[in-house]
């Protein structure tokens, strides 16, 4: 039986159209477990929250570097 860790995140992400967020969305496709967008929001920017999953063996622990 193989295992492996995962490390879950929430990260906010602001936007101002839809298209940004489509964008973010689809970079991250891969490792989003949930993602929910704020609704009726008025204002410059508004407001999404993903849940993520990121494999451990996935993650660089530099500080400089990107984590996937």
């Amino acid at each position: 039986m193989v295992e492996y860790s995962v490390m879950s995140m929430k990260i906010r992400i602001s936007y101002t159209t839809p298209q940004e967020l489509h964008t973010v969305t689809e970079l991250l496709k891969p490792i989003i477990k949930s993602c929910k967008a704020d609704k009726g929001v008025n204002g410059q920017y508004k407001r999404a929250y993903l849940e993520v999953d990121i494999p451990e063996g996935k993650v660089q622990k530099g500080v400089n570097s990107s984590l996937i």
